[in-house]
């Protein structure tokens, strides 16, 4: 072996190592995320009929909560005091019989009524 060749292998066999040594290790995060989230995949991105049941599943649970009494519907404080601002901004719509209190059906009906407007 001519001694260019030895030099040729030796670099490459160089690289090659650094190439292996890079890649198995582990991609720097940042600092600030807790352990035990380091290690989980990113939710695959929504859309369309799953994008709808999430953001459904998310607001009902929302309303849940809002409903401290468990009658299951709430009044305008409840909604404002649960962060559901559409709720509270559009309640005396959705409460058209004038209750003062509107449940997750009307809610719902609503938001149908709205989403077929358009």
């Amino acid at each position: 072996m001519k001694h260019w060749q030895r030099q040729a292998f030796a670099a490459t066999a160089a690289l090659l190592a650094t190439v292996c040594t890079f890649a198995a290790t582990p991609m720097l995060r940042d600092p600030a995320l807790p352990e035990a989230l380091r290690h989980t995949r990113p939710a695959l991105a929504s859309e369309g009929a799953a994008l709808q049941a999430q953001v459904d599943a998310k607001l009902r649970s929302r309303f849940e909560a809002a409903d401290v009494s468990g009658q299951g519907s709430i009044s305008r404080t409840q909604a404002e005091a649960a962060g559901l601002g559409f709720v509270a901004r559009h309640f005396d719509a959705i409460d058209a019989a004038g209750h003062g209190s509107v449940s997750w059906a009307q809610v719902r009906a609503y938001i149908a009524d709205r989403a077929a407007a358009r």
